[in-house]
């Protein structure tokens, strides 16, 4: 329990003995102000292994990507006539250069009507319901019309009817003289397989055909020579891999290629990754001139860690027969003076595009052969340390356990001091009482003697 400050103590005495407790409590909690300096510290401590750790985890994710086959088989496509055609394509695509002939693009079968002067202009006049029956992929569908229905009421019949195969009626206002109201009938689909025939017209409304009809209404590509068809703009089962995107007939040049740049841009990110963490390890643990003091986690498991990471680093992997890439020096690696290393990208891109086979072997090893790849040996080494039981997890676990300690021993000290100050309070107390009454005292003989003193010296 808190002693408090008794503001009157050594008011009747005289004595400053509320400075003199304050004084002793404060030579007393020295040590309990160090522990609470020292947790502090430890507190800091524990902050910092989350930033490493946070760091050590971004260097594993990047080492994970290049872990993967998939990352060596990515690919880009490019046209070499974006307004003829354009391309996607698959990973592990083969790498090729593939001229391409569109003879045509497929279109959808379309439908128009003659012109009326008005959209509520009737297209039935007859007095009764007459059928309008168009025919698609050989199913006919037949619209009842009732007497007097618009050019517009026509419109929604026909794309509200449960057997709609999948057609849309629109009207248009074409602009053309007294009469620019047309409907126009059009498949939703591209293709043969789509196309509209209307096999009973309207006595007051003549439909036209318009545009291709048959398999010209299909796509048509010529590959190597032979010519496809097919019913979409969208093909993607004439090259392996690639699905070609239709948009005018032309011809075009379709290339594959490894995806070099995205390769390029992982093994800089690993670097990167990797400068980040032994960057944050090094000034945590190195020797500050400007402090006298050496960093945080000097005094941890931690401060070898670097070393460790530099030793896989520079390691030496051979998982092809070729051997072009066995080292990350092979692929432009330097060691900076503050022990970072950084790459040459020249030298990079080199031989991502000179040796490919050689860069994917060394960074994802070869599993039959038993030979563990770069990227899988640092994937693995960070894995154990910040994982659950791991070097990290273990120093915080350690540094969590003497907080807990200090704390608790910090509130033990602090109960044993002020209950010995609350003690020590109430007998400065008594002391002070004590110290009053015999000053009173003396007074009071003082004054006595004084008198008498008096008295005998007028005798």
């Amino acid at each position: 329990m808190a002693t408090g400050t008794i503001s009157s103590l050594g008011v009747g005495s005289g004595l400053e003995l509320q400075g003199m407790l304050e004084q002793l409590r404060a030579v007393d909690e020295q040590l309990i102000n160090r522990k609470k300096s020292e947790v502090t510290t430890i507190e800091s401590q524990l902050n910092e292994f989350t930033v490493v750790n946070n760091k050590l985890l971004t260097m594993k994710s990047a080492a994970l990507n290049l872990s993967l086959s998939s990352t060596f088989i990515s690919r880009t496509v490019s046209s070499s006539s974006e307004s003829v055609l354009a391309a996607t394509v698959a990973d592990g695509t083969a790498v090729q250069s593939t001229p391409v002939i569109v003879d045509r693009i497929a279109t959808k079968s379309t439908w128009l009507s003659d012109g009326k002067a008005d959209s509520t202009t009737s297209v039935n006049t007859t007095g009764v319901s007459q059928n309008f029956i168009y025919r698609v992929d050989g199913v006919d569908v037949a619209v009842a019309v009732p007497n007097a229905t618009t050019m517009s009421g026509l419109v929604t019949l026909i794309n509200n009817g449960t057997g709609n195969p999948g057609v849309t009626a629109s009207l248009i206002d074409d602009g053309s003289g007294v009469t620019p109201y047309k409907l126009v009938l059009k498949s939703n689909e591209t293709g043969s397989d789509q196309e509209i025939s209307i096999t009973a017209q309207l006595p007051d409304l003549t439909m036209t055909l318009q545009g291709q009809t048959g398999v010209n209404l299909n796509a048509q590509v010529t590959v190597d020579g032979v010519s496809y068809q097919r019913q979409s703009n969208a093909i993607s089962d004439v090259l392996t891999g690639i699905t070609l995107t239709l948009k005018d007939a032309g011809a075009s040049t379709v290339s594959v290629v490894n995806n070099d740049t995205a390769i390029k841009e992982m093994v800089v990110a690993f670097v990167t990754a990797y400068n980040d963490a032994v960057q944050e390890i090094s000034k945590n643990t190195g020797y500050d001139e400007t402090t006298e003091d050496f960093g945080i986690l000097a005094r941890t498991t931690l401060r070898d860690l670097p070393y460790a990471l530099q030793n896989i680093m520079t390691a030496s992997v051979k998982a092809d027969s070729v051997g072009l890439v066995t080292t990350m020096f092979d692929l432009g690696l330097e060691f900076n003076r503050d022990g970072t290393i950084s790459i040459d990208e020249t030298t990079l891109s080199a031989a991502i595009a000179g040796a490919p086979g050689s860069v994917s072997a060394f960074f994802l090893g070869d599993e039959e052969a038993g030979i563990t790849g770069l990227a899988d040996t640092v994937n693995e080494y960070l894995r154990e340390v910040t994982g659950g039981g791991g070097l990290v997890e273990a120093e915080k676990s350690a540094a969590q356990t003497r907080i807990d300690d200090l704390q608790l021993r910090i509130e033990t000290e602090t109960e044993r001091l002020d209950k010995r100050y609350e003690i020590l309070t109430k007998q400065f107390v008594e002391l002070d009482r004590y110290m009053s009454q015999m000053k009173s005292m003396g007074s009071y003989l003082t004054g006595q003697f004084d008198s008498l003193g008096s008295m005998l010296s007028k005798k």
